[in-house]
């Protein structure tokens, strides 16, 4: 039996080639649903959709990490400057969560991709330079 993935790439493959699914069933495996297929009989299936010329779409990359450990350090020195002046009202990780959700609508700086923890990062240095706060250039 095909699994859910494997099923979606038959029916999808069919349509883009154009061919009727349960006559080719049929006609190769002699059954009437591909749900009655076997795990060999999935693979062989998918195999000869290809060689038909179905070309299935690439997976999808690993994610890699939103930041390097550099940008963690600068924004968190960053913030650690502001609450020891007295100019963030809540010093820890959480206030540091709050203002990454104000200026990006996600949650946690951790969930961020580079361009938001870029636009974090920047955002902090033009507070610091705003309050006077000493920062690193």
């Amino acid at each position: 039996m095909p699994t859910r993935a494997e099923y979606a790439k038959i029916n999808i493959a069919c349509k883009k080639l154009g061919i009727d699914k349960q006559q080719l069933l049929l006609d190769r495996y002699g059954l009437t649903t591909s749900k009655d297929l076997s795990r060999r009989q999935t693979w062989d299936l998918l195999a000869h959709l290809k060689r038909l010329g179905w070309q299935p779409k690439p997976g999808k990359k690993a994610a890699r990490p939103s930041y390097t450990e550099a940008q963690k350090r600068k924004i968190a020195a960053l913030w650690r400057n502001l609450a020891d002046a007295g100019v963030v009202r809540e010093p820890g990780e959480r206030g540091l969560n709050r203002y990454v959700k104000r200026m990006t609508g996600v949650d946690r700086l951790q969930w961020c991709d580079a361009e938001l923890t870029n636009r974090v990062c920047q955002s902090l240095v033009e507070w610091c330079k705003r309050t006077e706060v000493k920062h690193e250039a």
